[in-house]
């Protein structure tokens, strides 16, 4: 019987694959790209999505201790999906050795401009 040190090294050794290529007609390639992991706080704890539409930004899901979503923060720091909140300094120096524009203080949030006042003439 293997010894679970002998059992992991074996599992570590295979490849992995990193990158999937997607076709429909063998012609025209596209680059399959899944959240993308990375550790702050915690190990992998924070997942880097690439935007769900052409308007869309990267934005990062960071996760806390349980496995239950903080803050979802989009490259230039906003926040996105509706949930704002304060960031690790852990956390947010890893999404800032990403490129992440995180604001001073970790804060991600959002605010609500009123319209502005409109003036009368008559």
């Amino acid at each position: 019987m293997k010894s679970f040190k002998e059992f992991n090294a074996e599992l570590n050794a295979r490849p992995v694959l990193d990158e999937i290529i997607l076709t429909k007609d063998g012609k025209i390639f596209e680059l399959f790209e899944d959240r993308k992991w990375i550790s702050g706080r915690f190990d992998r704890n924070i997942g880097i999505d690439q935007p769900a539409s052409g308007a869309g930004q990267v934005h990062a899901h960071v996760y806390g201790r349980k496995n239950n979503e903080l803050v979802v923060v989009n490259f230039d720091g906003t926040a996105s999906h509706g949930v704002k909140g304060k960031l690790s300094d852990k956390d947010a120096d890893a999404l800032r050795a990403r490129g992440f524009k995180i604001r001073s203080g970790n804060l991600v949030e959002w605010l609500v401009v009123k319209s502005p006042p409109k003036l009368l003439f008559g």
